[in-house]
């Protein structure tokens, strides 16, 4: 990345701590970076059990160009000429204790993100992606090579022929509130946080489709603040300027489905030999299942899905039915099934019903994963 040159960068606050880091209390805390304001207070408490945590945070009202043009310049080089208007706040929390999350974790925040992008650079336009566009794809041998996407190349699916199996497939294994969130999910965030807490690592992010669709189309895949920071601007951009079936294309379009599998229309063809729309419900969760690692596969020597995920598969379908993208019929067919690659999936007589499909949101729009990477986790 580049090297951050004239950081406006001012810290003042009222600090006690004990000699061994054990315990630390702010008072008075203040972050200035540029017209960028952070306020916070709080304490830290370590102890045998665990870590204790009490803070309280402010972002005070401050116009979008103004915090923008406050990032250092190497952060947010790719967004050069971007032009905002409106403002932003927030005020929120964050308590916990990791020896019991579960009686003591509450994290929350408040604020309005009125920033609207009112001018952006030729190579971020949204108009461009209306036609063709050159995106980064990393090969099998892990190049990185420019490839062309985009509605006026041979490989690209309207939405309008693409099974509505697909678009329940990954509402289901990514992001269960795509069309309800502005592009960021709070609720999402907030389980991360608590699950990354709980397991002492990273184990879970909170990327939205719109956050990856951002990330597919314009930057690289190196981990970086900078990054992240850059993606989330990009991320307000897109939501303003493109509908839910806009993004819903778009993404279906660019995402890797497998070893050099860019794509939904690829990706039906390579896997079943099928077109986009005709998708059965098996395998349009076998594509969805797999977005999380596209380089693994779970054919059996047989060519049929391993018997463990095609029963991760079935519990997928009833999630499905249950946040109403499938009919009860639908989900009979689909219990039927057992996904095969290269060709139509084998029907069977009817299975047990499969329990557990309630998902830990609890708002019939859960995201589940087996014994592997969180849906949000960072793609």
């Amino acid at each position: 990345g580049e090297p951050l040159e004239h950081v406006e960068l001012a810290w003042r606050t009222r600090l006690t701590a004990e000699l061994d880091g054990s315990r630390i209390d702010v008072q008075d805390g203040e972050v200035d970076l540029g017209d960028i304001r952070g306020i916070f207070s709080g304490s830290y408490e370590r102890t045998l059990e665990g870590r204790k945590v009490n803070v309280d945070f402010e972002l005070p009202l401050v116009e979008c160009q103004r915090a923008f043009a406050s990032i250092p310049h190497g952060m947010v080089s790719r967004l050069e000429g971007m032009r905002f208007v409106g403002a932003m706040n927030a005020k929120g929390h964050a308590r916990f204790d990791t020896s019991d999350l579960a009686k003591s974790y509450d994290v929350d925040w408040d604020g309005s993100l009125g920033c609207r992008v009112v001018d952006a650079p030729a190579s971020l336009r949204v108009d461009r992606l209306r036609t063709k566009f050159d995106k980064l794809i990393y090969t099998s041998k892990k190049e990185e090579v420019t490839a062309t996407f985009g509605p006026e190349t041979e490989e690209w699916v309207p939405i309008t022929g693409i099974s509505r199996f697909m678009v329940g497939a990954v509402l289901t294994t990514e992001d269960g509130r795509f069309f309800r969130h502005r592009g960021f999910d709070k609720e999402a965030i907030v389980n991360s946080l608590r699950e990354n807490l709980k397991q002492g690592r990273f184990v879970r992010g909170a990327s939205t489709i719109s956050m990856q669709l951002a990330k597919n189309l314009y930057l690289p895949r190196t981990k970086t603040i900078a990054r992240k920071l850059q993606e989330a601007i990009l991320t307000l951009y897109l939501e303003q300027e493109l509908t839910k079936d806009e993004m819903m294309e778009l993404y279906l379009n660019v995402i890797e489905f497998g070893p050099d599998v860019y794509g939904i229309g690829p990706a039906a063809r390579h896997y079943f030999n099928s077109s986009a729309a005709g998708l059965s419900l098996g395998q349009a969760l076998y594509l969805g299942s797999i977005l999380s690692n596209p380089l693994k596969s779970y054919f059996g020597a047989g060519g049929a899905v391993i018997p463990s995920r095609m029963s991760y598969l079935k519990l997928l379908m009833k999630i499905v039915h249950k946040i109403g993208r499938i009919s009860d019929e639908e989900l009979d067919v689909g219990l039927r099934e057992t996904v095969v690659r290269g060709g139509r999936s084998i029907l069977a007589p009817p299975e047990d019903p499969i329990e557990g499909a309630e998902g830990p949101d609890g708002n019939g729009l859960p995201t589940v994963r087996p014994n592997g990477p969180d849906p949000f986790a960072e793609r």
